[in-house]
């Protein structure tokens, strides 16, 4: 007698496959060939600083407060998908006024967040990128002319 959860088991079971095989097939094709750079921190514009360093609040804030619109989303949903029976006139109305009291709390704490400024950022200083490769930097220039030559001919 087949279970009701074998479907769902052999699903859950390719799935693991599929990203095995991707992981494994990743790892076979890729070139290891690390120098300092490549073994380098990178920090998305932000200074690499020492492990455990304190992480900016300002990459914290906005994270928490797409949280808070997601979570508004999930529990909305029952109420836009007609998941709840409200034969009678008075039901609808207090569902209304519920929903509206509600999406009005939430707007209150995004103007709030936007007002203290959690979603403005401050933008970097632009770096002018520093490798000392084994190829000095005017041979890329030079490199990048004669192929703008060529896509011009």
């Amino acid at each position: 007698m087949q279970s009701a959860y074998l479907p769902l088991l052999v699903f859950f079971a390719g799935g693991l496959v599929f990203v095995g095989l991707g992981f494994g097939l990743s790892w076979l094709l890729q070139t290891h060939k690390p120098n300092p750079e490549k073994l380098s921190f990178y920090e998305c514009g932000e200074e690499a600083g020492p492990l455990g360093s304190r992480f900016n609040l300002r990459f914290f804030l906005p994270a928490i407060v797409f949280l808070l619109m997601e979570v508004e989303i999930v529990l909305m949903a029952p109420v836009f998908l007609n998941r709840f029976d409200f034969s009678d006139a008075a039901g609808k109305q207090i569902m209304k006024t519920e929903l509206l009291l509600f999406i009005l709390i939430l707007a209150a704490g995004f103007l709030l967040a936007l007002g203290k400024g959690f979603f403005e950022w401050q933008k970097p200083e632009q770096k002018t990128a520093s490798f000392q490769g084994p190829v000095p930097d005017f041979m890329y220039e030079q490199y990048n002319l004669d192929r703008e030559k060529q896509s011009a001919a």
